[in-house]
């Protein structure tokens, strides 16, 4: 495949990965309390984000994963609610 101009500028865009766009958002339990912030997330072979690893405990120090299928996500808050 010839590489045109319009092709190049695609290879060259920067993704923005899910853990990248929501690195340090707040993760709350359902009351809307503090229990830590996002550290990483862990995509399955789709690259489809699966898990949230959050830093809880004092400092955020100890690693919790989290299924994504159990947190809503507010953008504007910046934050992550767990279900």
């Amino acid at each position: 495949m010839a590489r045109t101009s319009a092709n190049r500028r695609r290879v060259h865009e920067p993704v923005e990965t899910p853990g990248k766009k929501y690195a340090d958002y707040v993760v709350c339990d359902p009351k809307g309390c503090k229990i830590g912030c996002v550290k990483e997330f862990f995509a399955n072979a789709r690259g489809e984000p699966e898990y949230i690893m959050v830093g809880v405990g004092l400092f955020g120090m100890r690693p919790v994963l989290i299924p994504v299928g159990f947190v809503s996500v507010d953008e504007g808050q910046r934050t992550i609610t767990l279900q």
